[in-house]
């Protein structure tokens, strides 16, 4: 209990608009409980054992659609409302942006929507920007010629090794963030994504973090 105590208050979720959607106001509400509705079986293709194995990107699109296929409407600005069609698919080229600035915000200790600038921001070196990379160029400079494009990034802080499926925890923060988090992952616009989690070592003030990186696509 101390520790998901601990872990709950160092959760830290940040957003720089990104994109543009349109939906319909409703009442209703985006928080949501993972947890206990993979214990329902109410996700279909989720698999705990596919955690910690290169194929758990198939448990983050058992999620992510998961999460459009209710009737909800997003706390943020956007107000996107759910459900949402078509289906998200993945995309490994949106992996690999996500990639991209999940290491370098790990390598660099640095949490932005913009790159470090550093040698660890793949995009800004190999562009010559002199600055750091924006999302939306991380995201072409990987591949992805889709029109449309946007970024989740959260970072958790906490004094112990966190679960592997900490993620689920993030995907609920998004889910009930006032930020453009949900609207991201409901927008019908939006029908690609990839996801990255990168975990750095115990830092000198014996702190373990986790950064993840979520770019979205749409043609």
């Amino acid at each position: 209990m101390y520790r998901k105590t601990i872990s709950a208050l160092m959760l830290v979720l940040a957003l720089i608009g990104c994109g543009s959607s349109n939906g319909n106001n409703k009442s209703s509400t985006a928080e949501v409980n993972l947890t206990q509705a993979i214990a329902n079986g109410d996700i279909a293709n989720y698999d705990a054992g596919r955690n910690g194995t290169s194929q758990v990107y198939l448990n983050y699109v058992a999620v992510i659609n998961y999460l459009r296929s209710l009737s909800i409407t997003c706390n943020d600005p956007a107000a996107i409302s759910g459900p949402s069609s078509p289906d998200m698919v993945w995309n490994t080229h949106l992996e690999a942006a996500a990639k991209e600035h999940s290491e370098d915000m790990k390598k660099s200790n640095w949490y932005n929507h913009d790159g470090s600038g550093t040698v660890n921001d793949t995009t800004a070196q190999d562009m010559g920007l002199g600055r750091g990379s924006h999302f939306d160029e991380r995201i072409t400079h990987n591949g992805f010629s889709g029109s449309a494009s946007a970024e989740n990034i959260a970072m958790s802080t906490a004094s112990f090794v966190q679960p592997h499926d900490y993620w689920l925890k993030i995907m609920e923060g998004w889910m009930a963030s006032t930020h453009g988090h949900c609207s991201n992952i409901m927008s019908p616009t939006l029908t690609q994504f990839g996801m990255y989690e990168s975990r750095a070592a115990m830092d000198s003030s014996g702190m373990y973090k986790i950064y993840w990186t979520q770019d979205f696509g749409g043609n």
